[in-house]
């Protein structure tokens, strides 16, 4: 008999759940190893792409949010997106994470050896990648609220390197900065030249994936007291990166004495920190981003633990791998089997090179993408979102933006020859042997195969929802307090709502109590009694 799986002890609070998903996430990451090359596609036109990066990502964001908070778990949004599509979505993106997930947390540790390099230049990048690993797993198994404290300490430093860029740019703003904004430019083989609005576009797609992450707050919602709340925290989240993030490219544009010289630079903001801190400083800025970067990864590997450990109460695997998933240490609440696991795969695709790395982590975002917008139809459509916890604005013109975007990431993606088609073609393979699991294997199972979450969060995504009353005429003799029906014609209700057959009541359980007047219809007399056969 299989065990029931067991349950996190729900101690997280919302600013918890903040602190570890921005350490995930790490603004300081993004900007110190990402944002490099985001200014130098730009120049003086990447403030104008962050911008654009946040507003494509407001929307992404605002999508999976309302997905999110219907169905928060630590399956993250693969669980959410499948219980607004349906099984086969959940599977498919659960079984291609397995190609991701290892190749995320091993391109943030990696990071670590680039900025340990000024301070211990005799090591090399794949020892220090290992040990980060050992160390990260073996923390991993503290408990989460010890590493909440942990998170927060390190999120603490990297935010202070971040606003000590801005704040140096803000204190020194060059002249002529207009001409900068107004006609921008950027350094191309040692040349001026200007930005046009492929650069732009281009630039804008880097910068939304820079600043995408805000959705692994799920990854912790089934630590939360309050997990119906994470799609308002994803919000603000993204608030907090938007801003983190933003504020040090404004601050090296407006305030670098030569901005040409920062962006031929191989890494553009240590070369504008320079123009103004001595070198012990740059060595503590250095420390500072490599703290960053460990606090990235292990914020990761505590929250990609309990993804993998969802997998396993999903069934996802054969029985004996999925039981061993579930394996928890008692006192710290920590899948340490789930997180062994995460930290094998991440130290196998160590020998792999950092540009296959990111090639192969650019090309998931654009056809996530699509299972969002998909996501937020259907869910809508099916009641099963937008009922409870957070609800999307300006539905539906939140998804159809949605589309606008996926067509405009495909095509920066399809015209980058080096790195961006490749990407998209290898994830579109990925995501189609993901579904021929789902259909080759999963669903041939005796019963097939259907996606589960914690038992609470599972009751609650099946009861009933609260959908809007229509203004159906009432029928003489009859009254019904509080009953709602999904059917559009009060006609295919016989006149009462209590008498929708057995298959509808299934999803749409009425509340309330309704008795028959005096002059009611035949056959039915109240809410328990079933229509006579005529």
């Amino acid at each position: 008999m299989a065990v029931a799986a067991p349950r996190f002890h729900r101690s997280l609070s919302g600013f918890g759940v903040i602190v570890l998903t921005l350490s995930v996430l790490s603004p300081g990451v993004s900007i110190f190893v990402s944002g490099g090359t985001i200014i130098q596609q730009a120049g003086s036109a990447a403030i104008l792409a962050f911008v654009l990066g946040s507003v494509i990502n407001y929307f992404q964001i605002a999508m999976i949010a309302e997905l999110g908070s219907s169905y928060p778990t630590a399956g993250y949004e693969y669980a959410a997106i499948g219980h607004a599509i349906g099984d086969w979505a959940g599977a498919t993106l659960y079984v291609t994470s397995l190609l991701t997930l290892p190749l995320f947390l091993n391109t943030s540790a990696a990071g670590i050896a680039i900025y340990l390099r000024p301070l211990f230049p005799a090591l090399s990048d794949d020892p220090i990648t290992y040990v980060t690993i050992a160390v990260c797993t073996a923390l991993s198994m503290l408990n989460i609220r010890s590493s909440e404290r942990i998170t927060g300490l390190f999120l603490l430093i990297e935010v202070v390197a971040l606003l000590l860029v801005c704040g140096l740019g803000v204190a020194h703003v060059q002249p002529g900065v207009q001409q900068l904004l107004l006609h921008p430019g950027t350094m191309h083989r040692g040349t001026w030249v200007g930005v046009g609005l492929g650069a732009v576009a281009l630039a804008s797609t880097s910068a939304s994936w820079a600043l995408s992450g805000s959705s692994q707050a799920l990854y912790f919602s089934e630590d939360m007291k309050r997990p119906s709340t994470v799609g308002r925290l994803m919000m603000l989240c993204l608030l907090m990166t938007v801003i983190l993030e933003t504020a040090p490219v404004i601050g090296t544009i407006i305030g670098s004495p030569d901005l040409r010289l920062v962006l031929a630079a191989d890494a553009p903001f240590e070369s504008f920190l320079a123009q103004y801190l001595p070198g012990f400083a740059m060595k503590l800025v250095s420390l500072a981003i490599a703290v960053a970067i460990f606090n990235a990864a292990l914020a990761g590997f505590i929250g990609i633990g309990r993804n993998v450990f969802s997998m396993g109460r999903t069934k996802l695997f054969s029985p004996a791998i999925n039981q061993a998933l579930l394996h928890i240490i008692p006192g710290t609440d920590a899948p340490w089997v789930a997180i062994l696991a995460v930290g094998a795969a991440t130290a196998l695709v160590t020998p792999l090179s950092l540009s296959i790395k990111i090639m192969l982590l650019s090309g998931g975002l654009t056809i996530t993408t699509v299972f969002y917008v998909w996501g937020a139809f259907a869910g809508r459509r099916s009641g099963r979102t937008g009922q409870r916890g957070y609800r999307m604005p300006f539905y539906p013109l939140t998804p159809l933006v949605g589309i606008l975007i996926v067509v405009v990431e495909a095509v920066a993606q399809w015209i980058d020859k080096d790195i961006g088609r490749p990407a998209l073609g290898i994830m579109l393979v990925a995501y189609t042997l993901g579904y021929l699991y789902y259909r080759l294997v999963l669903r041939r199972r005796p019963g097939g195969w259907r996606l589960v979450g914690p038992a609470d969060i599972d009751v609650q995504a099946d009861s009933p929802r609260p959908v809007q009353a229509q203004a159906w005429p009432r029928r003489p003799g009859f009254t019904c307090c509080g009953a709602r029906s999904l059917l559009s014609q009060p006609e295919d209700l016989k006149y009462l709502p209590c008498a929708t057959p057995s298959s509808l009541m299934a999803r749409t359980p009425t509340r309330g109590s309704c008795r028959a007047a005096p002059r009611s219809r035949p056959g039915i007399s109240s809410c328990t009694t079933r229509r006579s056969a005529s």
